[in-house]
């Protein structure tokens, strides 16, 4: 099988061939108007598939042989239309996918060509992130809700990943200016591009939450498009939120400007920003999405967050699942496609696996204790004697035994003298009650004769998707992780009084819940502090005491 990838030496046209560089018996062919950077993108491959490199001009294209597949993933998709591609396959009988991101030219191509025989091939267009994963994050969240009336769609990707100029060439080519579809009201509606805005934390279940930045509304085909899969939207907004948040919030402040007359456009701007945001690579190296979708009576989000250098492969993937579903012979029927149409999570799982990738369900409109709320979908992997705890309904009570062990640090005592933890012994008696109110949940605590009490509640704001748990005027916010069954929790900040405090500050430590051989509940916190060393630690069991 021989597939012609336009764009091959390319941020994803480059992913795409190196994701499939040990299929044994694939040519992959690496195309642009750069025949010295093709031959060194061939170069850097290795595995059983063969390279070539290839000089084309994607808008003269002439080719003196006939590929199985040709793939655009050149771009910038805003500057041509992607339909003149598309004619030389369908003259030549060639399969055709593109990863455009220009919602027009998608939903354009994909009528277009609907229109017509196409000869025995199939036509696959915006074969990307967008609208591929939000089509997959509706799906999963309508089998919870049932069928969506608006959805929201957020792209935030890690501030160390290496943008290509023609993904920054595309931004600025929209941003101020009224080129940017969104839908309201089942009416298509054209708004200036990054002037609109809504904060949001993606946080895949059972993992730590990516910072809360705004989502500035973005060209993608999902205002297009995925009204024809899922009928009942009637509102379809997509954004994206790039870090640092600063030179985001500035971005839109100047679009704003741009569409209000009073700034110049940044078309001619993008070597600029492409530098910029090439210096400014300041931040957790974590990127991630969110689809948000709700009806007439619930709401629900699935969020996906890849690490490190993870983030930029996914564009690459729709096509990557598309050529090993070709090469399997489950080629699609003839025809004309939008990528969601093609490519489902079933075909997506699977490349995400070898990735460090994570993705779920967040129930946001159900009525749950804290705990199984903020965990969404991960809460169910928990050992079930950590679901029951967690789940005090109106009120529950346990009991058991633990070992206490304080600091021997002075000030460490006194730390944790203030905040309540009990004294040092081994085999304590300890029972914990957990009573819900309107805000969250209250524990009260009893080791022996020492007793202390914390309120545990959702997070607001900049702390959204974390746990908080106070102990009087001092608050801990917690990511509230899952991890072979075991909830485990990393303190990511805290304040006093509400005002924030140093992170290098805060209080951190070994602080996990399990279940033991017998079906027990078992809880383990060592807490320790920044220079002053261990506050305290206590592990040991707990069982539902009867009412």
């Amino acid at each position: 099988m021989k597939v012609l990838i336009i764009g091959g030496y390319g941020t994803f046209g480059f992913g795409i061939a190196e994701r499939l560089s040990n299929e044994a018996g694939l040519e992959l062919v690496l195309a642009g108007r750069s025949l010295k950077k093709a031959k060194a993108a061939c170069k850097k491959l290795k595995g059983g598939a063969t390279f070539t490199p290839l000089k084309i001009d994607r808008e003269n294209i002439n080719l003196d042989f006939k590929p199985d597949l040709i793939v655009d993933a050149s771009g910038p998709f805003q500057s041509y239309r992607v339909t003149g591609l598309a004619d030389y396959c369908v003259a030549h009988g060639i399969h055709y996918a593109d990863l455009s991101d220009n919602g027009k030219e998608t939903a354009f191509g994909k009528n277009l060509y609907s229109q017509f025989p196409t000869d025995g091939i199939f036509l696959v267009f915006g074969l990307s992130t967008c609208p591929v994963l939000s089509a997959i994050g509706l799906r999963e969240i309508e089998t919870v809700i049932g069928p969506a009336e608006e959805v929201t769609i957020g792209i935030s990707p890690s501030p160390k990943a290496a943008l290509g100029r023609n993904v920054i060439a595309g931004v600025v080519d929209y941003a101020g200016q009224k080129k940017v579809t969104v839908l309201r009201g089942g009416q298509k509606e054209t708004v200036a591009g990054l002037t609109e805005a809504r904060p949001e934390t993606i946080c895949a279940p059972g993992g730590v939450p990516l910072p809360r930045v705004p989502f500035a509304v973005a060209d993608a085909a999902d205002a297009f498009v995925l009204a024809d899969s899922f009928p009942a939207l009637k509102h379809i907004w997509t954004g994206a939120g790039t870090r640092p948040v600063w030179l985001h919030r500035a971005l839109i402040y100047i679009s704003r400007g741009i569409a209000d007359g009073v700034m110049p456009k940044l078309s001619e701007s993008a070597d600029l920003f492409h530098r910029a945001k090439s210096l400014f690579r300041f931040g957790v190296h974590r990127g991630g999405m969110f689809v948000r979708a709700s009806n007439k009576t619930a709401e629900a989000s699935w969020h996906l967050i890849a690490e490190g250098d993870h983030g930029p492969r996914i564009p690459a993937l729709p096509v990557v699942a598309l050529i090993r579903r070709m090469r399997r012979g489950e080629a699609p029927e003839p025809g004309v496609y939008c990528g969601h149409e093609l490519i489902g999570l079933s075909d997506l799982a699977p490349e995400f696996a070898p990735l460090d990738i994570t993705y779920g369900l967040q129930f946001d409109s159900a009525e749950l204790p804290p705990y199984e709320k903020i965990m969404g979908d991960s809460y169910a992997r928990l050992f079930p004697a950590i679901q029951a705890l967690h789940r005090p309904g109106d009120g529950q009570r346990f009991s058991g035994r633990c070992d206490v062990t304080r600091g021997r640090n002075p000030l460490s005592n006194l730390v944790a003298e203030i905040m309540g933890f009990p004294k040092g012994g081994d085999d304590v008696p300890v029972t914990v009650k957990m009573q819900p109110d309107a805000e969250g949940e209250t524990w009260v605590r009893e080791f022996g004769i020492s007793k202390f009490q914390s309120h545990h509640s959702l997070g607001q704001g900049r702390q959204s998707r974390l746990m908080t748990e106070k102990f009087g005027p001092i608050s801990i916010h917690m990511a509230v992780l899952e991890e072979d069954g075991k909830m485990r929790i990393d303190t990511q900040g805290w304040s006093f009084f509400g005002v924030p405090l140093p992170k290098i500050l805060r209080p951190r430590g070994d602080v996990y819940e399990t279940q033991d051989g017998q079906g027990r509940f078992v809880f383990h916190v060592d807490l320790t502090a920044p220079l002053i060393g261990r506050l305290c630690k206590y592990h040991g069991w707990l069982v539902p005491v009867e009412k």
